[in-house]
């Protein structure tokens, strides 16, 4: 006789890990607790467990663990929507974006259960608008039945796609009305809450939501959610060179967590910040890296609008010895030694590497090197004579 399948209880791991993810605290317990989960027949067994487990484990970023348990199980029960579905999220957050697109239309066309139907529908719209298919986005949104939190989420990134922050901070409070507070690593409504109402010019809501976000993401502690909850921070804070510090924090956190599709469009954001701060070399070398992100990824947004930044970024305009006394500050040579090669003084030398500094909106000698690709060997450095990089030799 088969033994009866153990409902979750109070004590069943997977309930202990959902209430954990839930609440947003204990990152670490959350995991193990997980992880027994699908260690034991019996929650294995279960696929209420499973799916509980499972998405602990995506939102608190242990994607290969999450990825290996639902290969595993698929093989004891292929075509599992919860295992399609898991598998699928964990390329959405490591930015393959053909595979997730491929794992979401097997999903919707051999029907979807009620339960993860909201989740499908939010991970649909955010896919196609990142890849630029927002009629498509918005046609799944009519074509789906699903309400709640999600569909409010759904309907916010579309409505900030088609440029309507108004109405989509209104579903973001919706959603966070109906959430409650929320893990962020669940559901960053006040993320996108935030960047709405900074579109809307209301940097004070904008920030005070952002900082809400930070403060839950912080609590939970998974470095995806810190990060782009720290880059919401960062958007919405006055350009006064803190907001610069925490977009680099935001972008170590995102790399960290492998996090390639938001850590590109962070890049994005920072670029645009490194603009207004009158660093346009460093603004170019971020947006060069931003865009190859994002291509890596399959977005196809934002490589057009970083295109368009770059195109709005002048390019640098140093004098043919300006420019010679970059690039062999660039090749690792001290001042005396250039002076030397140039026949003229040190102090000559100096002056020519403060009026680099000031044009190219360098603090000095180290950042100049760190960004001489951006500028050297991509021909966007212009001498006042408008040849690339002036002369050589």
């Amino acid at each position: 006789m088969t033994a009866p399948i153990r409902r979750s209880g109070p004590e069943c791991p997977a309930a202990v890990a959902a209430g954990l993810l839930a609440a947003g605290e204990n990152w670490t317990e959350a995991v193990q607790a997980a992880e027994r989960a699908l260690e034991s027949p019996a929650c294995r067994a279960d696929a209420r467990c499973v799916s509980r487990a499972l998405g602990t484990l995506v939102c608190a970023g242990e994607l290969v663990a999450a990825d290996a348990h639902s290969v595993a199980l698929l093989e004891e029960r292929p075509g599992d929507e919860v295992l399609v579905l898991t598998q699928a999220c964990v390329a959405r957050r490591t930015g393959d974006l053909a595979r997730c697109s491929s794992l979401l239309t097997s999903l919707r066309h051999n029907g979807i259960a009620d339960e993860i139907r909201p989740v499908v529908l939010l991970s649909t719209v955010e896919l196609l608008v990142a890849r630029g298919n927002i009629l498509e986005a918005e046609a799944v949104l009519l074509g789906h039945d699903a309400d709640g939190p999600l569909r409010l989420a759904a309907e916010a990134v579309v409505a900030m796609a088609q440029g309507r922050p108004r109405d989509a901070l209104d579903r973001c409070l919706a959603c966070g009305r109906e959430t409650g507070a929320g893990n962020p690593a669940v559901l960053p409504w006040r993320s996108l809450a935030a960047r709405a109402a900074l579109a809307c010019g209301d940097t004070g809501e904008a920030l005070r939501l952002a900082l809400e976000e930070h403060t839950a993401a912080a609590r939970w502690g998974e470095p995806r959610a810190l990060g782009w909850s720290l880059s919401a921070v960062a958007s919405a804070s006055p350009p006064d060179g803190e907001d610069l510090v925490a977009y680099e924090r935001a972008i170590r956190l995102l790399d960290m967590a492998h996090a390639r599709l938001e850590l590109a469009e962070v890049l994005c954001d920072y670029g645009d910040r490194l603009v207004v701060h009158g660093k346009h070399a460093a603004a170019r070398e971020i947006y060069t890296r931003a865009r190859a992100t994002a291509l890596d990824v399959g977005d196809t947004v934002l490589p057009r609008r970083i295109d368009e930044a770059v195109r709005g970024v002048a390019a640098p305009e140093l004098t043919p010895v300006e420019a010679e006394v970059a690039r062999f500050v660039c090749a690792g040579l001290g001042n005396k030694e250039i002076a030397a090669r140039l026949a003229m003084a040190t102090r000559t030398v100096e002056l020519h590497l403060t009026r680099v500094y000031r044009k190219l909106g360098l603090s000095g000698r180290r950042e100049l090197r760190a960004t001489r690709w951006a500028w050297l060997h991509d021909g966007t450095l212009r001498t006042d004579r408008g040849a690339p990089g002036g002369p050589r030799g």
